[in-house]
Parts: C-alpha cells; sequence; structure tokens
C-alpha cells in the first residue's frame, strides 16, 4: 500500500513555514544535514522519512544522481511536534472506518 510522502515544497504549507525557513529549522533540530537529508538517527527511519532518489541529465556534467528527502505523514507528525507547531494530527490509513453513504432525502410528498 502506497503512502503518501510530502517534499520539503509540499510540507512548508502543512506547517505554515517556508521552504528555506522549514530546512534550516530541520538542521538546526538535527533532522536533516547540510545537504537536507536526513542526517543521523533519522537515516533509514522510513516511517519518518525517506530518500526519493533519481538521476537527471545536467548539460555538462552528464548524468547526475539526485536525493530528494521526503515526510511521511507520521513525519510530518513527528516534526512538527519537534518544532513545536501545532497541526491536527493525520488519521492512520488503518484507522479509518469506511464511511456510510449518505441517504437520499425524502420527500413527504
Amino acid at each position: 500500500m502506497h503512502h503518501p510522502t510530502y517534499t520539503l515544497d509540499q510540507a512548508a504549507p502543512l506547517l505554515n513555514l517556508g521552504r528555506n525557513t522549514l530546512a534550516r529549522r530541520l538542521r538546526d533540530a538535527g533532522v536533516l544535514g547540510p545537504d537536507n537529508l536526513p542526517a543521523g538517527p533519522y537515516r533509514g527511519r522510513v516511517s519518518l522519512v525517506i530518500v526519493a532518489t533519481g538521476t537527471y541529465w545536467h548539460p555538462i556534467c552528464g548524468w547526475t544522481h539526485y536525493g530528494r528527502t521526503e515526510f511521511t505523514n507520521a513525519g510530518l507528525d513527528h516534526i512538527a511536534r519537534k518544532l513545536g507547531i501545532d497541526l491536527a494530527r493525520l488519521p492512520h490509513p488503518s484507522s479509518r472506518r469506511a464511511q456510510q453513504a449518505p441517504q437520499p432525502a425524502r420527500s413527504l410528498s
């Protein structure tokens, strides 16, 4: 089952911050390293943070690899707590109940 992840660009507005401010605060808190990839204890914690990797063609260097930090729903909750930001908790996918279909309105005529 694929769970949504959020890049720094996507996570920043959810936390009411700008992208650069979020990245700086996460570096200061020890969540990210100077390269904006997970630092120390956050490496390999795929329940919170993942690193999406890929390649692109650079006109001078040729094929170049990159890594992009992405946060899971649990990761957003964690960094919001760590940074002292109030954030409505995102429901865990397994805790969602199937919602009942709305009943059609009945006429009295």
